[in-house]
């Protein structure tokens, strides 16, 4: 007997994701308004530094606008929480790319190590979208999945209410 569990998407309201995405958006707001200059980005190049900073910026926002719709939608159906979920992916992957290299332009600046804390919570970061970009992908994966097969099911009201 095939006894199948519930196809599940994890949910990005979580305190700590919510945080990653805030601090996300903090670091381009920040050299926006220049508050936090990338300097090892400018090292390289100062258009590369601009461009970072301004699509961390939207990409940042487009996630964390994704995270909220996707519990606003959850009563509404698959469609959407799947056409969130594929939005929150697509700005996180963006957002992953951006921190990674942020990441390297500090090791290639200042080199392995020499401002650890720095280093290591951007690569963190980085890391950390990139496996949130894989969670939803497997989700997503999971839940086209049990379309295929025909085990998704559709949520009704245990009760209609009485006519008056």
């Amino acid at each position: 007997m095939d006894a199948s569990k519930p196809v599940r998407f994890t949910s990005p309201a979580n305190a700590w994701a919510t945080g990653a995405q805030l601090l996300a958006f903090v670091v381009p707001f920040l050299s926006v308004t220049e508050g936090y200059q990338p300097v090892a980005l400018e090292a390289i190049s100062p258009i590369l530094a601009d461009v970072w900073q301004w699509l961390l910026l939207v990409v940042a926002v487009v996630a964390i606008a994704a995270s909220v719709g996707v519990q606003v939608v959850t009563a509404r159906g698959g469609a959407l929480i799947v056409a969130m979920s594929r939005l929150e992916a697509v700005a996180t992957m963006l957002m992953a790319l951006c921190f990674g290299g942020l990441w390297a332009a500090l090791i290639r600046e200042y080199g392995w190590g020499n401002s650890p804390l720095t280093q290591a919570m951007v690569g963190v970061i980085a890391f950390s979208a990139l496996a949130r970009v894989l969670q939803i992908t497997w989700e997503l994966w999971k839940y086209h999945r049990a379309l295929r097969t025909g085990q998704t099911a559709t949520v009704e009201a245990l009760a209609q209410p009485k006519e008056s």
